[in-house]
């Protein structure tokens, strides 16, 4: 490809062979904007680089990776290698929809932008479900507290991003396998606010073996991001200790009852738990319905950022 991209699409793939083509075909068969995909191999053994070596398309470019460089390390070495001002990203148990990467730029011709998200069509073990953000704007202190307290759902295949500001804070952070999305986010929200898109531009399926479904890893992949994240135990413990109960909460829904005390142990530990259970309750309940009431369009509209200090 001669032509400059108006957007470049990163794909990070490890043994995922029998995703892999409905994956890519959900990019090519995009419109209206000139783009390239970049597929980055993160060390696959399943067959996958003999199936990419198939593809003619003179918009796919493949990066392999020799070592396993995991979910962040992959999507940076598309995010370096991308020769667009814009980014958007896909996880290979996902699929476009049309309109992914025109909606997106479409957005970020308001230079104030620096990120936008989309709607989603999730499969929930074969049962679609829309799952929708409300159509609007949030400038940058906005958009930074509702990340940071989890009033917005983020996942990669929903996002895109200007490169230059990705790469000038650090891109996804490799020390994080879950909700690395978000702690990039609310590093790149400091420079600039984000735009929700109401549209469903993308599908999601169940994957029993991803990342995000290991529940094993929820305890630790939580306490890896308050440490990369440490206003949460400095300005907003609360949110610290939700999210852990209602990691260990999950553990008990669904009867994983060998996780439980592992996880509260190493909570307790790292002092995300309150060592009273009647605060520590009470803090759940609160920052429970701070979320619920917030998360809706008219008060996500109205937010004017992080409080100094919260609950």
């Amino acid at each position: 490809m001669t032509t400059t991209p108006d957007i470049s699409v990163v794909l990070p793939t490890h043994n995922r062979v029998a995703l892999l083509p409905r994956a890519i075909a959900s990019v090519l068969a995009q419109t209206d904007v000139v783009f390239e995909l970049i597929v980055v191999d993160d060390a696959s053994s399943d067959g996958t680089a003999q199936y990419l070596a198939t593809l003619s398309d003179p918009r796919v470019r493949v990066i392999t990776a020799q070592t396993n460089l995991g979910p962040s390390g992959a999507r940076n070495r598309g995010l370096e290698a991308a020769r667009a001002p814009a980014v958007a990203f896909l996880d290979s148990d996902d699929a476009y929809r049309a309109r992914r990467l025109a909606a997106p730029l479409a957005a970020l011709r308001d230079p104030g932008i620096m990120a936008v998200l989309s709607s989603a069509l999730k499969h929930d073990r074969g049962v679609p479900r829309e799952a929708r953000i409300p159509d609007l704007t949030l400038q940058s202190a906005a958009f930074e507290w509702a990340l940071i307290c989890d009033l917005i759902p983020v996942e990669a295949t929903s996002l895109t991003v200007r490169r230059e500001a990705a790469l000038a804070v650090g891109g996804f952070s490799p020390a994080l396998c879950l909700a690395e999305d978000r702690e990039f986010l609310i590093r790149l929200a400091r420079r600039g606010g984000g735009r929700l898109v109401s549209e469903i531009l993308w599908e999601k399926s169940w994957v029993d073996d991803s990342l995000s479904n290991d529940w094993r890893k929820a305890g630790a992949g939580l306490r890896a991001y308050l440490h990369e994240r440490p206003e949460y135990m400095t300005r907003f413990p609360a949110l610290a200790s939700y999210l852990a109960t209602k990691i260990l909460v999950s553990h008990l829904r669904d009867h994983r009852f060998d996780a439980v005390w592992p996880d509260f142990e190493a909570f307790r530990q790292a002092g995300v738990l309150d060592s009273n259970p009647l605060r520590l309750m009470r803090r759940h309940r609160e920052v429970s319905r701070y979320r619920r009431e917030h998360a809706r369009a008219d008060a996500l509209a109205a937010l004017q950022g992080a409080p100094e200090k919260w609950l």
